[in-house]
């Protein structure tokens, strides 16, 4: 009987060792991200440049700006936030205080919003939407 213990504490110690939201969701959530009309550029943080429609992979533990250009239309610009996920209530109750603040460092304690986006690019010419 008590190598049973034993082995069922061995084997659900790394459940316990880690968050709830780490299992269940990551560090990084996937945005679907297109565009009206397609093929804009997405340029994400500043850094990385995608043709519209993407599925983009961001990290949970922070905000992040999207900014649409295409030529002859007018360039938009879109935020989204990281907010705390509804896994931390869960979390915090199955798992106690050491799984959320496992979750807090790994960052995964967070969702991003809004979780799809499509952006419709005015076009400067006309001066309405195409």
């Amino acid at each position: 009987m008590r190598k049973i213990a034993l082995l069922l504490i061995i084997c659900l110690s790394p459940v316990y060792l880690c968050g709830c939201a780490t299992i269940l969701n990551g560090t990084s959530q996937r945005i679907p991200v297109s565009s009206e009309p397609a093929g804009a550029m997405v340029t994400v943080d500043s850094k990385n440049v995608y043709a519209t429609p993407v599925k983009l992979r961001l990290e949970r533990r922070r905000d992040h700006t999207l900014v649409f250009t295409k030529d002859g239309f007018d360039a938009r610009t879109v935020n989204i936030m990281h907010v705390l996920s509804e896994s931390v209530c869960g979390n915090t109750l199955l798992f106690g205080p050491l799984g959320w603040v496992f979750d807090m460092c790994a960052g995964t304690q967070y969702k991003l919003v809004p979780d799809k986006i499509n952006v419709e690019l005015k076009n400067i010419m006309r001066g309405d939407n195409e």
